[in-house]
């Protein structure tokens, strides 16, 4: 049994959201005794919010490889000073210099991750962020929790959830 809001968008969501929190990975369902206590839309995604993210995941990721490698170039340089023969100089040169060129290299870098975002509209909604506060059974004992779900546009789907702060 679900208990939702009055209008038929909340009660929508409150029943994707019990499907999603009463079935497991298998699809295997169970009674939780599943009901609403509260429910809100707290906005959406877009396509634009979107490519933000994978903007600063990929700028993240970046930088830490841009990181290590000015690290491994330290390193090198301070070997490089200690050494006295000049085949382990030149090698060390060398790999300076690579290294220069990868930092390069990496810096220039555009994110890669937007497969399929080209051709969309940055104001399409890809899901809505539902805030619900919900209470389950779990062997006789009730359990009341909130968390920020992630369903599709028209509510029928769950994506994953988040607990709320």
């Amino acid at each position: 049994m679900v208990s939702c809001g009055s209008n038929g968008k909340q009660s929508k969501y409150g029943q994707t959201i019990g499907t999603y929190l009463q079935t497991d990975k298998r699809g295997s369902k169970y009674d939780l005794k599943f009901k609403v206590i509260e429910l809100n839309e707290q906005g959406t995604i877009t396509v634009a919010d979107s490519i933000a993210y994978l903007t600063d995941e990929f700028r993240k990721d970046n930088e830490l490889s841009v990181r290590r490698v000015e690290l491994a170039k330290k390193m090198t340089e301070t070997l490089l000073a200690k050494e006295k023969k000049q085949s382990e100089v030149d090698k060390y040169n060398a790999d300076i210099a690579g290294m220069v060129a990868r930092i390069d290299s990496l810096k220039n870098l555009t994110p890669n991750n937007m497969n399929g975002y080209d051709k969309k509209n940055p104001s399409d909604v890809l899901a809505v962020t539902v805030r619900c506060k919900y209470s389950i059974t779990l062997g006789g004992k009730s359990v009341e929790e909130t968390f920020d779900f992630y369903l599709s546009p028209d509510g029928t789907k769950c994506y994953g959830k988040t607990r709320a702060k």
